[in-house]
């Protein structure tokens, strides 16, 4: 169940990856975000780029270690199996895992399934997107 995004109505404020690294971290630092809200200036005006886990699979895929597994809704970390060896954010195509300085793989969890980043923005810009069940 990845997040999706209205980028047209995002102002840049940031207050979704604040709420991200408060909740998981116990700090305001957007660079330990789950998610990634990137904005670039140029003469046409602003751009704002979205990155986040869309639950390709590819990091459960490329663990060597059976570290990383969906429970159906989002992707999670064991910890215990996790040896830190990259192979994920290897592969990851949103470029949004990443180790932390314990080398523990790092990935959106949805807030257990209740995302702090959609309750903190202001714009309603970032939403839950239900994927259609494969027939």
């Amino acid at each position: 169940m990845p997040l999706r995004f209205k980028l047209s109505d995002c102002t840049g404020c940031k207050l979704c990856q604040l709420a991200c690294s408060a909740v998981h971290d116990g700090v305001f630092n957007p660079e330990k975000a789950r998610l990634k809200m990137t904005h670039e200036y140029n003469s046409d005006g602003i751009k704002i780029r979205s990155s986040s886990c869309i639950m390709c699979g590819k990091c459960e895929n490329a663990c060597l270690t059976g570290g990383i597994k969906s429970n159906g809704r989002w992707m999670v970390v064991d910890n215990d199996k996790c040896t830190g060896c990259g192979k994920c954010v290897e592969v990851c195509p949103t470029n949004i895992l990443y180790l932390d300085a314990d080398n523990n793989t790092i990935i959106c969890d949805l807030c257990g399934g209740d995302p702090e980043c959609i309750k903190w923005c202001p714009k309603d810009v970032i939403t839950l997107w239900e994927k259609e069940p494969k027939k």
